[in-house]
């Protein structure tokens, strides 16, 4: 059961931004597709918030996945850390990150 935590990942992730999205009064859809090097991903466009606001909302995914590792099994904190270090390889010009900087 300890191994199914890693399938949280995805859902967790998004669900930070989306969370973040709704504290600042925006709605985020999200759209299957894949990825670089044929990752599947959930992306969304950005909302129309001010430029701290969509900081917070980028950062929000990640930040809500690496939240949770303390208190997850020793496969999600793994996967979690692969996740984030992975993450500029393989998300293209549809990066978090952009939104960040």
């Amino acid at each position: 059961m300890e191994c199914g935590t890693i399938l949280l990942i995805p859902l967790i992730h998004e669900l930070g931004h989306w969370l973040a999205a709704r504290l600042f009064g925006a709605s985020l859809r999200f759209r299957f597709e894949w990825g670089k090097y044929y990752v599947p991903r959930w992306t969304w466009r950005w909302p129309d918030v001010t430029k701290s606001q969509l900081r917070i909302i980028c950062l929000a995914g990640f930040g809500l996945e690496m939240g949770l590792i303390p208190f997850m099994p020793w496969p999600y904190q793994v996967a979690a850390i692969l996740h984030f270090v992975a993450y500029p390889f393989y998300a293209g010009e549809k990066s978090d990150w952009k939104g960040v900087i």
